[in-house]
């Protein structure tokens, strides 16, 4: 089994939303892992970026891949 991080983003510029995208980033051995992975994207998406006049949406969760 390994856990999969999937990362969702959209960005509103000026006001104006853009189609969303969403990646995947695989093969933590661990959930632990997996989780501070994610904790780490959250923080970079929330971090202000001063006189930026975009904002940054995201959603990131980890999920279990079971084996075939």
């Amino acid at each position: 089994m390994e856990w999969v991080l999937f990362v969702s983003l959209q960005w509103i510029v000026f006001g104006s939303p853009t189609q969303p995208t969403t990646q995947q980033i695989q093969s933590f051995p661990s959930e632990e892992l997996c989780n501070k992975a994610a904790e780490a994207i959250r923080n970079e998406i929330n971090a202000p970026i001063p006189g930026q006049r975009v904002q940054t949406l995201g959603r990131v969760v980890c999920l279990l891949r079971k084996d075939k």
